[in-house]
C-alpha cells in the first residue's frame, strides 16, 4: 500500500512538471516593426512575470497551461493572450489617447508623444476614483520618483512633498503653481476642481528658475465650455474626531 502511495505521488509530480511550459517570444511595435525594449509581461492575476531585452525577447519560465498573458508598455494597448504553443510573438498597438494627451509644460503645452523630459500627468478620471480629501493624497503612491508623507498624525493635517529626493538647499518643498499662480499650501484647492495634476522633475523645471530646484507642480483647473448643459453637482459630508485611548490618569484615592 505504501508502495503505490508513493508511486501515486510521483506521477502527480511528474504530471504538474509536464504541464508547465518554459515561453518565448517577442514583442514588436506593430506602427514600425520595431522589437519593444522594457516590455512587460505577466501571468493574469499573479504577480509572476519578466519584461523583454534589448531585442525585444522574453522567457517567461514554468508557465502552466491555459493560462492568459498579459503583455503592456507605457503608451500601448494591454493585450491579453492565450499562447497556445512554446513561442508567441506580439504586436503591441500605440494608444493614440494617451499619446494625444495635452502635458502641461514650464513654457506652455505640448502632445505628449513629443515631451521629451520627466513629466508625470495625473488627470481628473484617475483622481476622482482616488476620491481624495486633500490634493496630497491623490500624489500618493500614483507617480513615479514622487513621495508623499504625513507631516503628523493628526486627522485632516498637511503632507510633505519630495519630487526625486531630498534636495540640498535647505527646502526640500516643490514649486506650487495652481492655473499661473504660485501658492504655498495644497489645502486651499478643493481635489474636484482640478482637471490635470503635471509634475515636472528634471531640466524642464529650469525655467522657474531657482524655485523649480525641487520640481514643479502644475495644477490645472476645470472651466466652462461651450454650448454645454448646465450641470450642479452637490457634494457633502460630515465626521466626528475622538480620541482612540484615553491615558489612564491617576485618581486622588
Amino acid at each position: 500500500m505504501f508502495q503505490k502511495a508513493i508511486a501515486l505521488i510521483l506521477f502527480l509530480y511528474a504530471f504538474n512538471l509536464s504541464a508547465q511550459v518554459d515561453i518565448k517570444g517577442i514583442i514588436i511595435d506593430k506602427s514600425n516593426n520595431l522589437p519593444i525594449i522594457g516590455a512587460t509581461v505577466i501571468i493574469k492575476n499573479t504577480t509572476k512575470g519578466t519584461t523583454t531585452d534589448f531585442d525585444g525577447n522574453f522567457i517567461l519560465s514554468n508557465v502552466p497551461d491555459n493560462v492568459t498573458l498579459v503583455f503592456s508598455y507605457l503608451g500601448y494597448i494591454t493585450q491579453e493572450v492565450v499562447p497556445d504553443g512554446a513561442n508567441v510573438t506580439i504586436f503591441l498597438e500605440p494608444s493614440v489617447s494617451e499619446l494625444s494627451e495635452v502635458v502641461l509644460v514650464g513654457y506652455g503645452t505640448q502632445v505628449k508623444k513629443e515631451v521629451t523630459g520627466a513629466v508625470s500627468v495625473l488627470g481628473s478620471s484617475e483622481i476622482e476614483k482616488l476620491n481624495p480629501v486633500r490634493v496630497e493624497q491623490a500624489l500618493q503612491g500614483q507617480v513615479a520618483g514622487v513621495n508623499v508623507t504625513s507631516a503628523s498624525g493628526s486627522p485632516g493635517s498637511g503632507s510633505n512633498i519630495r519630487i526625486r529626493g531630498i534636495s540640498t538647499n535647505g527646502d526640500s518643498r516643490p514649486l506650487i503653481m495652481v492655473d499661473g499662480n504660485i501658492i504655498e499650501d495644497l489645502s486651499v484647492i478643493n481635489p474636484n476642481d482640478i482637471k490635470s495634476i503635471n509634475i515636472l522633475k528634471d531640466a524642464t523645471a529650469g525655467i522657474y528658475g531657482v524655485q523649480g530646484a525641487n520640481g514643479v507642480i502644475l495644477i490645472e483647473t476645470k472651466t466652462g465650455r461651450k454650448n454645454t448643459p448646465i450641470s450642479v453637482n452637490v457634494d457633502s459630508y460630515f465626521g466626528f474626531q475622538n480620541t482612540s485611548k484615553r491615558v489612564d490618569l491617576i485618581d486622588n484615592a
